[in-house]
C-alpha cells in the first residue's frame, strides 16, 4: 500500500466551518458546534484517504517573515472573532485526543510548514494530500506526489488542473501572481495587468527576470505598465512563493496515524 500524508490546513478548515454557522447567536455555542463539526470532518477525511501520516497545521500567533519584509501583508483582512481565537488551543486538544497530530511553529505561517512537509514527504516517495481551499498551494502541484483537496467542494486538484484554471504551469504560478497580484493577502501586482495579459507575457518569458531582460520585446502599452515595476514584482514573487525549507524539527515518522480503537 502506498504511504500517504494527509495535511490539514487547520485555520482554513476551522474558519470555513465557523463562518457557516453565522446564524448561531450564542458565540460559545457556535464555537462548540464548530469543534464538533471539525472532528466529524477530520474523521471523514481520514476514512476517505486512509493516510499513513496525518497532521493538522496551525498558523503562528506572532508576525511572520512576510510581515517583516512587507508590513502591508494581509492588512485589512477581517480579524478572527475573539471567542474563536481563544478556543484554538481547545481545538488542538480535541484533535490530539482523536489521534491527530497538530503542528504550529512560532514565526511561521501554516502555508510554509505545509509546503515544507509536502516536499519532504515527496522526497521520501510519499504522496501528500493538502486539505485546503487556499489557492497558494497550487504552486506545489507540479510535483506529481503532491495533491490538493477542497473538503467543502469535494474536489481534488493535481498538476493537470493548474493550466486549465490559470493558463500557466504550476512552476510558473509565482511569477504569474507577481504580475497580477494576490488581493486576498494584499500583495500588489503590476497595475493594469490582468490574468489574460499575464498569461500572454508568461507564455513568452516565464520568469520575472526574463520579462524585464526582454522588456523591449513587448508592445509599448505593456512596456509602460511594466516599466519601473521590477523590484515590486520580485518582492511580490517572494511573498507568494511558499517556503519549502523550514526547519520544523520533526520526522515524518512522528506524524504516523494510529486510529483510536472503537469499543
Amino acid at each position: 500500500m502506498d504511504k500517504k500524508l494527509l495535511i490539514i490546513d487547520g485555520m482554513n478548515l476551522i474558519r470555513r466551518l465557523y463562518a457557516a454557522l453565522d446564524a448561531e447567536p450564542d458565540l460559545s455555542r457556535r464555537v462548540e458546534r464548530t469543534q464538533s463539526i471539525a472532528i466529524d470532518a477530520l474523521a471523514k477525511l481520514t476514512t476517505q484517504f486512509k493516510p499513513s501520516y496525518v497532521v493538522v497545521v496551525f498558523d503562528s500567533n506572532a508576525k511572520t517573515w512576510r510581515h517583516e519584509v512587507y508590513p502591508e501583508y494581509k492588512l485589512g483582512r477581517v480579524p478572527m472573532d475573539d471567542q474563536l481565537l481563544e478556543s484554538l488551543s481547545e481545538f488542538a486538544k480535541m484533535f490530539r485526543f482523536n489521534g491527530l497530530h497538530c503542528l504550529r511553529l512560532d514565526g511561521w505561517e501554516a502555508d510554509d510548514l505545509i509546503a515544507t512537509l509536502a516536499v519532504k514527504a515527496s522526497q521520501n516517495h510519499i504522496k501528500s494530500y493538502i486539505v485546503s481551499t487556499d489557492k497558494g498551494f497550487t504552486q506545489l502541484l507540479g510535483d506529481e506526489l503532491i495533491y490538493q483537496y477542497d473538503y467543502f467542494a469535494k474536489l481534488g486538484y493535481d498538476k493537470a488542473w493548474v493550466p486549465e484554471k490559470y493558463g500557466v504551469e504550476p512552476d510558473q504560478l509565482v511569477d504569474y501572481w507577481a504580475l497580477v497580484g494576490d488581493t486576498t493577502n494584499r500583495i500588489p501586482g503590476v497595475k493594469g495587468i490582468g490574468p489574460k495579459t499575464a498569461m500572454g507575457i508568461i507564455e513568452d518569458f516565464p520568469t520575472i527576470e526574463d520579462i524585464y531582460a526582454n522588456l523591449s520585446s513587448f508592445p509599448e502599452r505593456i512596456q509602460n505598465m511594466l516599466s519601473g515595476g521590477r523590484e515590486q514584482c520580485l518582492l511580490s514573487r517572494s511573498l507568494v512563493a511558499l517556503r519549502t525549507d523550514v526547519n520544523i524539527g520533526i520526522r515524518l515518522s512522528q506524524l504516523r496515524y494510529l486510529p483510536k480503537a472503537t469499543v
